[in-house]
């Protein structure tokens, strides 16, 4: 019977001349793609690729930011650029700018394939863009060899240089006005290095290493049946850098700021409560010149709605949350309650008083390295008569050491 159908095919020239036409194109269709097939079996054996898209918000943003810190992506004449806000406590581009908070501006290679060398190895990068029901923006990053430590070094790097520049900033929360049981961020500043707050000597030392003992702390508190927080109490005369002292010391340690005034409106026992209840993680909460409080709770005409009561129960409140630390400041430490800085609340004391020799010393330091000047300085001035605020102001207007040491001249005081 094969036979039979062998020798009807091959009588029929038509059919015979079908399949020869039909086995050439499919001969043809599979040679077109050996280029293609022969080069996807090179890049498995010797191209390592590295693909992200956008989909994953996080690393997606973190690698492309990154490629703006490298100047061989960076300066690709075909790029795209990708605004940052630096601020979210605002409601508007408009309200960024008018409060300093304005947008950063990050370039990366645009779309379409692109040839580079980075960090030493020839790389080349495929960015695509897709509209379907969403946008999506995939990039396919590739170099030669079967290693992908490079890449994997690339993510590092990328996020690590984000993280970098995350905890660069620190933010200020204040209370939401249009929620009273939140707090909003109502700006986001350079950090304050802990090193340009001068102190007498050895407070910033022992400050510091009483927070790091804390934080280092927590199994200590939970074998003990302690609540983990910290209360500190920074007490002295104005301008003396209370709130500069702890900004600086939430900038060293990458906290968050949640500052409170006892004195504005709008504050009752149900919202304290409520505000220190609901801190931000990594916050620690700086309540400013507390004696506030206390003025207007004894002024007969006050209109104060948080009772001392509430406020005390909002301290222990917080005290059941994990980690928490209370800062408070005041210029008049005798017309604090003893009950609100008691063992237990208050766990830290430190007084910031006006310039000795050592502070006086440094602070001109900061400006002028000369140190011969610097001694001088200090032995000239009175001890405990400038505060470290009155020192920066006049040093600030000085163009050189010389000059510095004038302003300080007694006639200077005696017209201050």
């Amino acid at each position: 019977m094969f036979d039979s159908v062998t020798a009807a095919f091959s009588a029929n020239q038509f059919v015979s001349g079908g399949l020869l036409l039909g086995a050439l194109g499919l001969a043809a269709v599979w040679l077109r793609n050996v280029p293609k097939h022969l080069w996807s079996l090179f890049k498995r054996a010797f191209v390592s690729t590295l693909t992200f898209d956008n989909r994953d918000d996080l690393i997606f943003t973190t690698l492309v930011e990154y490629m703006d810190a490298k100047d061989v992506l960076r300066g690709i004449n075909q790029f795209t650029v990708r605004g940052v806000r630096q601020s979210s406590g605002y409601s508007s581009f408009a309200d960024d700018i008018r409060q300093g908070a304005y947008p950063q501006a990050f370039l990366s290679p645009g779309e379409g394939f692109h040839v580079f060398r980075l960090d030493g190895r020839l790389m080349w990068m495929t960015r695509e863009v897709q509209v379907v029901q969403t946008v999506l923006e995939k990039i396919t990053l590739s170099t030669f060899g079967r290693d992908k430590g490079p890449l994997e070094e690339f993510i590092r790097a990328a996020i690590a240089h984000r993280i970098a520049r995350e905890l660069n900033k620190i933010a200020i929360y204040v209370p939401n006005p249009f929620n009273h049981s939140d707090w909003m961020r109502a700006k986001l500043g350079n950090n304050r290095k802990l090193s340009s707050i001068v102190l007498k000597a050895g407070q910033t030392e022992a400050i510091l290493a009483d927070l790091n003992r804390f934080f280092a702390s927590r199994d200590r508190y939970e074998t003990l049946g302690i609540p983990w927080r910290r209360g500190y109490l920074l007490y002295g005369s104005p301008g003396t850098g209370k709130t500069s002292l702890v900004t600086a010391l939430a900038s060293e340690l990458t906290l968050n700021v949640c500052s409170l005034s006892l004195a504005s409106g709008g504050l009752n026992d149900d919202r304290v409560n409520a505000l220190l209840s609901s801190v931000p993680p990594r916050s620690l909460i700086l309540i400013e010149d507390i004696d506030s409080f206390f003025r207007q709770r004894d002024q007969a005409t006050s209109q104060m709605r948080l009772s001392f009561s509430g406020f005390i129960n909002a301290l222990d409140g917080v005290a059941s949350h994990e980690g928490s630390v209370i800062f408070m400041t005041t210029n008049f430490p005798e017309l604090i309650d003893d009950a609100v800085i008691r063992s237990g609340r208050v766990d830290f004391r430190m007084e910031l008083s006006k310039c000795d020799r050592h502070q006086l010393h440094e602070m001109f330091l900061k400006f002028f390295d000369d140190r011969a000047r610097a001694d001088e300085f200090a032995s000239r001035l009175e001890s405990g008569r400038w505060s470290p605020a009155e020192v920066q102001e006049r040093l600030l207007k000085a163009s050189d050491a010389a000059s510095a040491l004038a302003l300080f001249a007694p006639k200077s005081t005696a017209a201050s």
